[in-house]
């Protein structure tokens, strides 16, 4: 999550498009949005990713679960608005 930040800090400070910035890091721009997408969950849920810790030689939540929870949000949102 905290990656995440950073990457959304510098998009905005430089003013690139997602494509111009996944070049800059050599990744796919759909690769950025996947990273700023984690962003878009709710607060309560990014509280408690962070509190986790920024571990980056032992992952103790992984990305895929990140995108799944996503997933999750995302459809109870949809529900909720029905």
């Amino acid at each position: 999550m905290i990656y995440a930040r950073e990457l959304r800090e510098e998009m905005i400070r430089d003013n690139l498009t997602r494509k111009q910035f996944g070049e800059r890091r050599g990744v796919s721009s759909n690769r950025i949005t996947q990273w700023l997408c984690l962003l878009k969950l709710p607060e309560e849920k990014l509280r408690e990713i962070e509190e986790l810790g920024d571990y980056w030689e032992r992952q103790t939540v992984t990305e895929r679960e990140l995108r799944r929870l996503r997933i999750v949000v995302s459809k109870s949102d949809r529900e909720t608005a029905t």
